[in-house]
């Protein structure tokens, strides 16, 4: 496993490697992205994970807090945590860039009634995917994710449902990098393993992530594609894997695939234009 400390070096490296003016904001902005993984936390601890000056820690703390990024609980040795700004700020880049999360609340909302599951809404970023959007559903599901939860593409289903619908060339390109199996930093997912599933995934029009009972969850989940019929986001629907099995999410399959489509099509509309030609299930 890799040491924590380790990873905040590597990232360390980017922001110091910036100008000597632009430094001091990209090691705030590396703070707020790692407060966000580790809160509540002392500034002790940040400056031994990222192996920096306390006092650096400390004035940069006390920098975010100010303008309101970061607030502290406690005397002597606060913890510290974000605030609800970095949604706010986030929630209204997300509306700007694609409106996704407004075209899609409807169709989640039932969908969820649809099946009581919970549905979540994620978005394409480099070779994440993140989660902007969770409508709880009134079945168990094992897991919660917050809001900005973020996977590599190849973690989740609806990760590898946009994966698999990008074009080959930005497939092979991911491809060349190793990937690890999710909650593992040792075993190598083959390349020839993955690229298979990708391409079943474009066949059947979705893909799945089946857990292990009885802690985990499953899930199944689609691309959603912009007015080009560009893969952008992900729809996908959570459940506890006791309950959604594989046969249990291949009765899903139809609900998703719909729902996703349905999106896909409400993102291209627009007064005189045509609806843009999505892949069905």
């Amino acid at each position: 496993m890799v040491d924590v400390s380790e990873t905040g070096g590597r990232e360390m490296a980017s922001a110091g490697d910036a100008p000597a003016p632009m430094r001091p904001v990209g090691l705030a902005l590396l703070l707020v992205q790692r407060i966000a993984e580790w809160q509540p936390i002392s500034a002790s601890q940040v400056a031994r994970r990222l192996a920096l000056p306390k006092a650096t820690v400390h004035r940069l703390l006390m920098a975010l807090e100010h303008f309101g990024w970061l607030e502290r609980q406690g005397g002597t040795r606060p913890l510290w945590s974000l605030t609800t700004r970095p949604i706010a700020i986030g929630g209204r880049a997300i509306e700007r860039k694609s409106g996704l999360r407004m075209s899609a609340l409807s169709v989640m909302d039932a969908l969820r009634h649809a099946t009581g599951e919970t549905v979540h809404l994620g978005l394409l970023d480099g070779e994440s995917i993140i989660l902007i959007e969770r409508l709880d559903g009134f079945n168990s599901v094992n897991v919660f994710l917050p809001i900005g939860t973020s996977w590599d593409l190849s973690w989740s289903s609806g990760g590898k449902a946009v994966l698999a619908h990008l074009p080959l060339d930005q497939q092979e390109a991911y491809l060349a990098t190793p990937r690890y199996r999710r909650k593992s930093e040792t075993d190598l997912v083959p390349r020839e393993e993955l690229a298979a599933e990708l391409a079943s995934i474009r066949e059947q029009g979705f893909a799945m992530s089946v857990g292990v009972p009885p802690a985990s969850s499953s899930s199944i989940g689609c691309a959603i594609f912009d007015k080009s019929g560009a893969p952008f986001a992900a729809l996908s629907i959570t459940g506890a894997s006791d309950r959604l099995d594989r046969d249990g999410l291949l009765a899903l399959s139809q609900h998703v695939t719909e729902a996703a489509r349905r999106i896909s099509i409400g993102m291209t509309m627009s007064p005189g234009k045509p609806r843009a030609e999505f892949p069905s299930a």
